[in-house]
């Protein structure tokens, strides 16, 4: 297998030096910013490339690592070159293979491979997909399975039509994270909080309720006022909220109710679910 990357950010960068490190043949990096091939190429001690043409006929695999926009007119235009028998890749979490358009006519077989995993940095994001999950789909999954194996990577093959679906579980513990995170500072802040003090004071509790998520599962680690089914400690943080945020809160709630309801399935909690429907 001789690889090849389109694109030379953070993905491809991170993905080819594990690749390397593992033994697999890397030809090089294509990018519009030369400087960011040239980067890619030397972090990986494989070719820049001038051309995306010539990328692609070094390669056998190729991995297209732009954005999300830039794959489908990447596509068009490696199809007008001889692809038969290559495997083309991309790595969006949102996009299936099929952005590949009729690639059984060009004899190409396409997969999507996506890590699950915040890829933040160019150097050093690489040893983190080493042991990391990628979700894999399409004509090719079963090569790109073995080849992620290969590299120290668990995998799992879903269907293309539930890559929104994926990438929404992705985005919901992920980025919704942020948010409520954010969400959570401020409200300290507004308690006389330094912003560095909130950060400093939430860090202990979001990092030991992951920690708590990842051991255990969401149901064993719930706790607070709706996994007792604490109406009065519910109320007093509504009267904290202006309508817009009521609103939020009481939705994000009556989910904790559902998995409070599995903790302890014995439990009546109707009055607190009817009090949080008319506020969401």
């Amino acid at each position: 297998m001789k690889i090849g990357f389109i694109g030379a950010g953070k993905v491809g960068t991170s993905l080819g030096k594990l690749f390397v490190r593992h033994g697999v043949t890397v030809t090089g990096y294509y990018s519009r910013t030369r400087e960011h091939a040239e980067e890619a190429a030397a972090f990986t001690r494989t070719l820049c490339f001038t051309s995306w043409k010539d990328v692609v006929d070094a390669s056998d695999t190729l991995f297209i690592t732009t954005p999300d926009g830039v794959i489908a007119r990447m596509w068009n235009d490696i199809t007008a070159l001889p692809i038969k028998s290559k495997c083309i890749c991309h790595c969006s979490g949102a996009l299936p293979s099929s952005i590949f358009a009729n690639a059984d006519e060009h004899g190409a077989r396409v997969s999507s491979v996506h890590p699950l995993l915040a890829v933040s940095d160019r150097f050093s994001s690489w040893e983190q997909l080493e042991g990391a999950f990628f979700t894999l789909e399409g004509s090719c999954a079963s090569e790109m399975e073995a080849l992620m194996r290969h590299c120290g990577a668990q995998t799992a093959t879903i269907r293309a039509e539930d890559k929104a679906r994926y990438h929404l579980a992705a985005c919901v513990v992920s980025n919704l994270a942020v948010g409520l995170s954010d969400w959570g500072m401020k409200l300290l802040e507004q308690c006389g909080f330094t912003q560095q003090q909130a950060l400093t004071a939430l860090s202990p509790l979001i990092l030991g309720n992951a920690q708590a998520i990842c051991a255990k599962g969401p149901k064993a680690a719930l706790t607070g006022p709706a996994e007792r089914g604490d109406m009065g400690t519910i109320q007093s943080h509504m009267a904290c909220l202006d309508p817009t945020d009521q609103a939020l809160y009481a939705l994000l709630t009556r989910k904790l109710c559902d998995v409070a309801q599995e903790k302890h399935p014995d439990r009546d909690d109707t009055a607190l679910r009817t009090y949080l429907e008319g506020l969401s």
